[in-house]
């Protein structure tokens, strides 16, 4: 969607002033009202914040750790690494990674073996020792060096991990995909298989990787697709985890490893299927934000953000809620604010309406350009970072684990707030998102507190990444006036004065 800029000629008196109710264009490299056009009248939208009304307490943000090998066999892959879990970058504190089916097991010890033998994880990518290895001992390699290293370098604290599918030899048919309802053999396997999960996890364990959950399935009702997938349904997904994985995971001494439920690829479709599971031992509820299946036929589109996401509707009884998978395979790959924005509104209604505790995009980065990815690679071999990187860091960098999100009243569905306390410091971020192509005033009404200056960080079409604004002061009355840029995402971050 093209922006249309307006001309306009204005005092330079006029740039200082503290608060407007008139909109007019922004200056998106100096954060201010300079767009170009003639002045329009434009009405105010207030909003009240409440401090006491509160929601669901921020666990954290991440991604799945890339393509694996391609993040591996990276140069950059240092870069990508800082970029993504480092504080010059997204600071994520979640890395999710996946239970391959293709390590070596040995079902009479349970023991699995999560890496080839002889290749220590700082092998070359170069050398002729890693070539040397098959592309499922590449893949086991490199991610157990990606966990470690995120571990090591950046103390990530969460690591979780999902399973595509169970070994081949442990399904009802011996095919990577789920189609015609290929999934686990619950005659012979069921043990097998969670003694393999909990295997991996505690080789893991043994290499200084401590999962804080696991994840039994990716996607169980998928059935269609190519791609290593494993059917499930949910009566017997839930007896599988009381009956099997629990067990599996305490005999291993992985009594705190938490179990995640059941990751469907929509939203909707995983509330239907959580709904009807017996969930005693499940400790977080999750779900994917890819368009609901009927979305998807009418629109005929390939797996894209949710943009209309409904709160579930079954007693989640005070666990967790994640949104552990998100991105845009549209096919065509785009960079701009557009893309920017469509990935903002899911994430606002995600955080603001569903109440997610964590939010995990898809992938860290791919050797290619696709909004699969936070970082995409040219042709040249250099590193873009698309818009949805810098949407994306508008929470993870100002809304951090701990944080608890308080009330916002007033939203519109053009310019949607979400706001979030510390309980620790009483410092606060809001993240505003603007869809229109016009600047919005907002009067923010503070409820419960009072702020002397809001800082802001801004993402938009010009404005360089997570650009600083000039701090704007509470009128006299506590309310504070700020301007939210057409098409953007911009937080605003506070300190509540003691009382």
């Amino acid at each position: 969607m093209k922006k249309h800029l307006k001309q306009l000629c204005i005092a330079a008196a006029a740039l200082t002033m503290a608060a407007s109710c008139s909109k007019s264009g922004e200056d998106l490299t100096k954060n201010r009202a300079v767009l170009a056009g003639t002045a329009l009248a434009a009405p105010t939208q207030t909003l009240t914040l409440d401090w006491d009304k509160t929601y669901q307490r921020i666990e954290g943000f991440g991604t799945f750790g890339g393509r694996i090998t391609p993040f591996f066999e990276s140069a950059n892959r240092d870069t990508i690494m800082e970029r993504l879990f480092g504080n010059s970058g997204l600071q994520l504190n979640i890395i999710r990674g996946k239970v391959l089916h293709t390590y070596p097991f040995d079902a009479q010890t349970g023991t699995v073996t999560i890496k080839p033998a002889n290749v220590d994880i700082t092998v070359d990518p170069a050398s002729a020792t890693y070539k040397a290895l098959n592309d499922d001992q590449k893949e086991q390699l490199g991610q157990l060096w990606i966990l470690k290293k995120v571990q090591e370098r950046y103390k990530v604290p969460i690591t979780i991990a999902s399973c595509w599918t169970p070994p081949l030899y442990m399904k009802t048919s011996p095919r990577v995909d789920a189609k015609w309802f290929n999934g686990l053999n619950f005659n012979c396997c069921s043990s097998n298989f969670a003694n393999y999960l909990a295997g991996f996890a505690k080789a893991y364990k043994d290499q200084g990787v401590n999962f804080y959950a696991i994840s039994p399935t990716n996607e169980p009702e998928n059935i269609i697709s190519d791609w290593d997938a494993s059917y499930w349904d949910s009566g017997h997904l839930g007896e599988f985890i009381n009956n099997n994985l629990r067990p599996a995971l305490n005999s291993k001494g992985l009594n705190t490893t938490k179990i995640i439920a059941s990751e469907n690829a929509a939203w909707g479709t995983a509330n239907s299927f959580l709904s009807g599971i017996n969930s005693s031992n499940t400790d977080i509820f999750a779900g994917h934000g890819y368009l609901e299946i009927a979305d998807r036929i009418v629109s005929g589109s390939n797996p894209t953000y949710n943009q209309r996401p409904a709160p579930w509707s079954f007693s989640t009884a005070g666990k967790s809620v994640w949104m552990t998978e998100i991105s845009d395979d549209n096919g065509v790959y785009n960079n701009t604010m557009t893309e920017g924005i469509a990935f903002a509104t899911s994430m606002h209604k995600f955080m603001a309406e569903c109440n997610v505790n964590a939010f995990i995009y898809w992938l860290g980065m791919l050797a290619i350009r696709n909004n699969e990815a936070l970082i995409c690679t040219a042709a040249d071999g250099t590193l873009e970072y698309p818009k949805t990187y810098d949407v994306m860091g508008q929470y993870t960098r100002y809304v951090r684990p701990g944080y608890v999100r308080i009330d916002v009243a007033g939203n519109s569905s053009n310019v949607m707030l979400s706001a979030y306390k510390d309980p620790q410091t009483s410092n606060f971020s809001i993240v505003a998102t603007n869809t229109t192509a016009d600047t919005t005033v907002c009067h923010l009404q503070l409820k419960g507190f009072k702020a002397a200056t809001l800082n802001s960080y801004l993402t938009a079409t010009g404005a360089s990444r997570w650009q600083q604004g000039i701090p704007q002061s509470a009128n006299a009355d506590g309310s504070i006036d700020v301007k939210v840029p057409p098409k953007s995402v911009i937080t605003f971050t506070g300190t509540k004065q003691a009382q």
